[in-house]
């Protein structure tokens, strides 16, 4: 029997497939950046050079680029899971009549600059963000039926390795995960375990065998990056009397390597810690002892975070919103010219002097001239509160779900987030995949 579901899906599929393979051959072999060539030197250096990077993000690329040496490899592997998630999210559309819904997704979502561009990238947040909606997606249509069917298990089974341990704060997307599995009943729980638990036991496996000598975390970065900055020059000297901005302590760790606290003011930046880390003739604060950096953190908490709320506050609006605007973070599509010469990989550049690569260079550069417009996050920021609201009146147990994962998320990233990337907020541009469904049934 003819199933017109089934061929609306393959029609998107191998369409997007033909815009994608098109995208990817105008920048063959991809984009990479600095995070990129890190993950290479990783896999190139057995290790002996460490990204601190998720461990998943390196095992993959250790089976994926180690053994021939081809960055396209798991490039070319992350496109197909992007193609498939979205194709199945707006094959679903179609089916449940939201066609407005598949309008926007198609041309200002699955055909975005942005959503090409990273999935055709060397960079986790890419995977992570599509793998992290394809997810909730399916947990969404089975919490609300209690099943789970053969196409949610298929795709849960895809996404889950990337959405919970290609990215640092994916750990807080298990909580989706265990929620679904408490909605269930009988053999749909166990259904869900035999996806979850074998990819559960290898991030483990990962996280423990493939350890870093010097692990950065998330709670000392920020301690160092807000520590620096209250120490930032105010010609007003309006502050309480006879009370230091940071502690004695916080000083002493800072300066234990041998900068000074005017070196590492000057490397000071309103958006970035790389300067206080990466820059060769700057304070490379990452080399400081583990003791330090527990007094770094001891004192941040204890001291200099309260007595300087405001800068702190004023310091992760600013660090958002430069994000927020797709100002951070974006190497251009062509920089693997360079980034290759740095590796020892075999692949190369290629169609750079091609219409269709001259086509493709001038979207993108069209809009990232107007990010704002068509990068930031903003509808999916608005969805987000929207839903959120929507769901608690309506007591919509599965939507609030959904819901919640995506502003912890966003909580996460506001407050944690020491670099103004526009990848970290990548996510809420995707999210509308999974919103405007969960709106329209509303």
């Amino acid at each position: 029997m003819f199933d017109k579901s089934k061929c609306k899906f393959i029609i998107l599929l191998l369409s997007l497939s033909v815009i994608y393979a098109l995208w990817l051959t105008a920048f063959w072999p991809g984009v990479l950046g600095q995070d990129s060539l890190a993950v290479i030197l990783e896999v190139e250096s057995n290790r002996s050079i460490q990204a601190n990077k998720p461990a998943f993000w390196f095992l993959f690329n250790d089976l994926l680029y180690g053994p021939w040496r081809l960055v396209e490899t798991p490039i070319i592997i992350q496109s197909a899971i992007t193609i498939l998630v979205l194709a199945r999210i707006l094959n679903w559309m179609l089916d449940n009549r939201q066609y407005k819904s598949f309008l926007y997704c198609l041309f200002f979502i699955a055909l975005a600059p942005s959503v090409l561009y990273y999935s055709t990238a060397l960079y986790s947040d890419g995977i992570y963000t599509i793998s992290l909606i394809g997810m909730l997606f399916e947990i969404w249509l089975s919490f609300k039926s209690k099943n789970i069917n053969r196409t949610s298990m298929a795709m849960m089974f895809i996404t889950i390795p990337f959405a919970l341990f290609a990215r640092p704060n994916g750990l807080i997307n298990t909580l989706a995960i265990i929620s679904l599995f408490f909605a269930l009943h009988g053999n749909n729980r166990w259904k869900l375990a035999l996806i979850a638990i074998p990819w559960c036991v290898l991030g483990i496996f990962a996280t423990t065998h493939y350890k870093y000598d010097a692990p950065m975390g998330s709670i000392f970065p920020l301690a160092l990056y807000e520590t620096v900055g209250f120490l930032e020059h105010r010609p007003m000297g309006l502050w309480e009397h006879n009370q230091p901005r940071i502690t004695e302590k916080s000083v002493a760790a800072l300066t234990s390597n041998g900068a000074t606290l005017e070196l590492i003011s000057k490397y000071y930046d309103h958006y970035y810690w790389d300067p206080l880390i990466f820059s060769t003739a700057g304070p490379a604060l990452s080399s400081l002892s583990p003791k330090a950096k527990k007094t770094i953190v001891r004192e941040f908490f204890k001291y200099n975070l309260w007595h300087n709320f405001p800068a702190f506050m004023a310091s992760r609006v600013n660090v958002f919103l430069y994000a927020a605007m797709a100002n951070g973070g974006i190497p251009p599509p062509e920089s693997a010219d360079y980034i290759l010469g740095q590796t020892k990989s075999r692949s190369q550049v290629h169609f750079r002097d091609t219409g269709i690569h001259h086509f493709f260079l001038a979207a993108y550069n069209f809009t990232l001239k107007y990010r704002a417009l068509f990068w930031a996050p903003w509808l999916g920021l608005f969805l987000t509160i929207a839903t959120t609201k929507r769901a608690l009146q309506l007591r919509d147990k599965a939507g609030l779900l959904i819901c919640s994962i995506l502003t912890l998320q966003l909580a996460a990233i506001f407050f944690f987030s020491i670099a103004g990337e526009y990848r970290y907020l990548l996510t809420f541009f995707i999210a509308p995949l999974v919103l405007l469904p969960i709106l329209n049934e509303a």
